[in-house]
């Protein structure tokens, strides 16, 4: 079916456009806004915060690195470490908690939910839009003019200079016709939940109870969060597959409707066994599930450099990094088990700024887990704590674009707002 052309009425005119109102997006336009350049942010959601909030994932990874005395810090830092600290400052989030070698953050839903709306309504230099869907790109002679958003009046356009796709499915670069690919290994997806009314819990029980009489679960693991609000925990213990079995891919109409369904019904599933079979759990009930499947690996974009599995591995350094990352390569992609390969003690690797432009696309830039990356490099970058880091970094570099100062000073201006680049390239 062919569709008529039709006009979109502009409703913003700005230096940077924003697709994505994630971790990465958050990132992004804070940056961008706070060094001066007029920005809009869209957001498909009712609210901010992507995974952060709309995934309830509960516990924030990324974050922090080891200092080989058993303690740990910031390897994230910048906006990351802003949220951070703010979310504890006011009580809602306890950490470094330390898990799998390295630690993260807990946290209250919630309370990211409105911080995130604080932080982007103070910067007057943000025009916010919320339930905009970003639906098509106006592409002249090689450059992003416009973003062309879906809402309730029709089709409505964001017309500037340069953009940053923090969509988290590629969707900007999709459409301008930019590389991407989905590759033949994705990550699995899952359906957070949240039990109330929790007594004295006894989570060490969790894992033999799964392993004695957990067989039927989507996971044969998983944790139960504490929000460390009175009595109420977030489940992460399920794992969501495509009716054939696959890794979704919520690029995909069917796909997209079948995973929320399946993931309510793992939810629900991993709830009672819960409420049946973890001491303290027993006068629980499921509240709720989060508001929208937690997708971890959708398109990634072609760029001007693939970050490797090697290059997280081996601590890679380079000298255009604009961010650093601490967590462990984490494979939610075998059958039931998560699979974690640990980064030397202490280490960190580099992202360079080149895996964050896609190529063929001079005024776009990429930020979260649809970077140019491989499988093996995405496993670890593609959590919170980067995703806020490469944010920032994208953001940046949209912004000294939209002035026509190119990219040479986005590590300066960075290490001026705080961020951790690593130690300069040898």
């Amino acid at each position: 079916m062919r569709l008529p052309s039709r006009d979109a009425q502009v409703v913003a005119d700005v230096d940077v456009c924003v697709v994505g109102g994630g971790p990465a997006g958050l990132g992004a336009a804070l940056a961008a806004a706070r060094q001066g350049a007029t920005v809009c942010l869209l957001e498909r959601h009712g609210f901010l915060g992507g995974n952060f909030t709309a995934a309830s994932v509960g516990a924030v990874c990324g974050l922090y690195v080891g200092t080989g005395d058993g303690g740990f810090d910031f390897v994230t830092r910048g906006v990351a470490r802003e949220v951070a600290d703010a979310l504890q400052a006011a009580g809602r989030a306890v950490g470094p908690v330390p898990f799998e070698g390295t630690a993260v953050l807990l946290y209250v839903p919630w309370a990211a939910k409105r911080l995130f709306d604080h932080l982007v309504t103070a910067e007057e230099r943000i025009t916010l839009f919320l339930h905009a869907l970003v639906a098509d790109v106006v592409v002249d002679e090689g450059r992003v003019e416009a973003v062309v958003v879906a809402t309730k009046r029709g089709p409505q356009a964001v017309r500037a200079r340069s953009f940053v796709d923090a969509s988290g499915d590629a969707d900007l670069v999709a459409f301008a016709g930019g590389t991407t690919t989905t590759g033949d290994v994705r990550q699995y997806a899952s359906m957070q939940f949240v039990l109330q009314h929790v007594g004295n819990a006894d989570l060490s029980a969790l894992k033999p109870a799964i392993a004695q009489y957990g067989g039927h679960l989507s996971r044969d693991g998983g944790a139960l969060i504490p929000t460390f609000r009175p009595g109420e925990y977030i489940g992460a213990m399920t794992r969501v597959r495509a009716p054939d079995g696959s890794p979704l891919d919520v690029t995909r109409l069917d796909h997209a409707t079948f995973g929320e369904l399946e993931g309510r019904r793992l939810a629900e599933e991993a709830a009672a066994f819960v409420i049946e079979h973890v001491p303290g759990f027993e006068q629980a009930f499921l509240a709720d599930t989060a508001p929208t499947l937690g997708v971890r690996e959708t398109r990634r974009v072609g760029g001007e450099y693939v970050l490797t599995g090697d290059d997280v591995s081996g601590l890679a350094r380079f000298p255009d990094a604009v961010a650093a990352g601490a967590w462990p390569r984490e494979y939610h992609t075998e059958g039931r088990s998560t699979r974690y390969v640990h980064l030397p003690e202490g280490g960190y690797y580099q992202v360079p700024l080149r895996a964050l432009r896609p190529a063929g696309l001079p005024n776009v830039w990429v930020a979260g887990r649809c970077i140019s990356a491989d499988t093996d490099a995405l496993a670890s970058v593609r959590v919170m704590g980067p995703s806020m880091a490469l944010g920032q970094a994208a953001g940046t570099a949209a912004m000294l674009e939209s002035r026509d100062e190119g990219a040479a000073n986005v590590q300066a201006s960075l290490r001026e707002q705080g961020a951790f680049l690593g130690e300069e390239h040898a």
